[in-house]
């Protein structure tokens, strides 16, 4: 009987020592996330407008086509980063071999859709605060 009991408990502890918990997975899926982002570019508002002065530039403007019909950045193309072809959009019109520069309303989209398109193997920049900091800072705008 003791022996029985003793094999119960050793087998008991050793389960329970495999077992993650869902706080640990979660944290785990959060160290990755914020490895994915620190390896992406995030620029202020006056540096993106520096960069993307250039006319063979990437931008893509990753709202909804309600969003980017409201008002957008000169020169950028609407991808909508909800859009279950995202990827495969940018895949088929973007070059891997330079920047692609993205924004959405306020940074939080871009980012996501700039880790959706670094791990494809692009180079990805992000604006910090979006398109709202964008005109926060009176910069121009196509409509």
């Amino acid at each position: 009987m003791k022996k029985i009991l003793l094999l119960l408990t050793i087998s008991i502890v050793l389960t329970g020592c495999g077992q993650t918990t869902k706080k640990d997975n979660k944290k785990a899926v959060q160290t990755e996330a914020k490895q994915n982002t620190a390896s992406i570019e995030k620029l202020d508002t006056k540096s993106f407008y520096d960069r993307i002065k250039d006319k063979n530039v990437q931008l893509i403007d990753v709202r909804t086509p309600q969003e980017y019909a409201a008002g957008h950045l000169p020169k950028a193309e609407n991808i909508n980063v909800f859009d279950a072809n995202f990827v495969n959009q940018v895949e088929k019109n973007y070059k891997k071999e330079k920047p692609v520069y993205v924004y959405c309303r306020s940074g939080g989209r871009s980012m996501k859709a700039a880790q959706m398109l670094k791990s494809r193997g692009y180079n990805v920049v992000n604006l910090n605060g979006g398109f709202m900091g964008w005109k926060a800072q009176e910069l121009p705008i196509s409509k």
